[in-house]
């Protein structure tokens, strides 16, 4: 069988725990300790906030035995999944988590976002936190011409406890997630209901990650899954309540955890995606893996606009990655996040609005392979990623950049020319 899981056998093995491979970058599979840095820049020791998924095909977790009783009554106003009329008519970005952690950090984060031409951050916005330097942070990101999405994490992104009385968690779901909005949304209009849904321990424990394919059934079966659906409508209808948009993510080949969510009540403007391809693998414009048509195809089919919100090099994940410019594995991560990227850019398949990468800075707290998704290895320390994600944004290379870009035959100065 194609091997679709960058994780190991043994990772997979740990996975029925943490119920994710990966847990810092794209999105931390809601289970792993790495955790995220909340508004206040400590860390959570539990699932939640942004990491990446361990693989480039995440997969969804299950429903349950529970029946809903709210259905949520915001209506989005996203648009149809029209493919967009040009090819360079998406904005790259970056995940940023709660951003530089400092206002002088802030502001330098900010520089570099506007002078690379990453349009979109991607931010942690945790439940109860500090929100003065994640304010600092949007607003400086939207003085340079940027915008801000935010994961919203409330209390249920740590609760596994899986709660039966769904009009009560729904509630205080909407409860929480309303003051959540309503203390940034004059600043950022773009809300995801929580990191990673389907990769949490409490879901995947009860679904087979990768094997619903379009079945909904496991789902609907699941305690936990419905618990979280409950959550999702809380989310949803206070998003929605206050005008803004709702951003419902999903990873791997397990469309039927979209489905379920709709039945469920559970409205979205923009669906989210999550995903860090090999260069060896299949093109993302007709990967049979993910369903006919491949992943793009599969997301059109539910009429909304997307935001490929986690992107990045699924080598990164392989144990002899080297965060090295020059070493073997490091430079084919630079041949696979050009091949795909251009795949996106160049696709008509979908409404595609963003790509997003995972992440702008290396966290050398964490273990590997959360350590090293970075653009940079500092702020000051730039990679050839960083040059590569800006080349595609249309943003400013210097000479010498560019040429670390043209003597790798990563881009042509024709091709980056017309990205400008």
């Amino acid at each position: 069988m194609k091997e679709r899981l960058i994780c190991t056998s043994a990772f997979l093995a740990t996975m029925a725990f943490l119920a994710s491979c990966g847990g810092g970058g794209g999105g931390d599979a809601a289970a792993t300790a790495a955790g995220s840095e909340s508004a206040s820049g400590t860390v959570v020791t539990v699932a939640g906030g942004t990491g990446s998924t361990g693989t480039g095909r995440g997969t969804g977790n299950s429903g349950g035995t529970g029946t809903g009783t709210g259905t949520g009554t915001g209506s989005g106003t996203g648009s149809t999944g029209v493919p967009a009329g040009s090819a360079g008519g998406i904005d790259i970005g970056v995940n940023i988590h709660t951003g530089g952690g400092s206002t002088s950090a802030n502001g330098q984060i900010a520089s570099i976002m506007a002078s690379r031409g990453l349009r979109q951050a991607r931010l942690d916005y945790v439940v109860n936190g500090d929100t003065t330097l994640l304010r600092d942070q949007v607003t400086r990101i939207n003085q340079n011409g940027g915008k801000a999405q935010l994961v919203l994490q409330n209390s249920y992104q740590w609760d596994y406890t899986c709660s039966q009385s769904l009009s009560t968690v729904e509630q205080n779901s909407y409860n929480q997630a309303l003051q959540m909005v309503g203390a940034m949304k004059d600043i950022a209009h773009d809300y995801e209901i929580l990191n990673e849904i389907q990769l949490r321990q409490d879901v995947g424990g009860q679904v087979a990650w990768n094997s619903q394919n379009a079945n909904t059934g496991a789902y609907t079966n699941s305690p936990c899954a419905m618990t979280l659906a409950a959550v999702a409508r809380g989310i949803s209808r206070a998003v929605h309540d206050q005008g803004q948009r709702v951003i419902l993510g999903a990873v791997g080949r397990d469309w039927g955890f979209l489905t379920f969510m709709k039945q469920q009540g559970v409205t979205w403007d923009v669906t989210g995606y999550h995903i860090y391809p090999h260069y060896g693998d299949a093109s993302l414009l007709s990967d049979t893996w993910y369903g006919a048509g491949g992943p793009l195809a599969q997301l059109a089919a539910f009429g909304k606009p997307v935001t490929i919100n986690e992107f990045n090099c699924g080598e990164t994940y392989d144990s002899n990655f080297e965060n090295q410019a020059g070493a073997s594995v490091t430079e084919t991560c630079l041949k696979s996040i050009a091949r795909h990227l251009t795949d996106l850019r160049n696709q008509k398949v979908v409404n595609l609005e963003s790509v997003i990468a995972y992440e702008l800075l290396d966290e050398p707290s964490k273990s590997a392979p959360e350590n090293r998704f970075g653009l940079m290895y500092t702020l000051g320390n730039p990679k050839p990623a960083l040059y590569l994600m800006g080349a595609f944004a249309g943003g400013t290379l210097t000479a010498t950049e560019q040429q670390a870009l043209t003597s790798r035959g990563l881009l042509t100065d024709a091709q980056i020319a017309a990205m400008k």
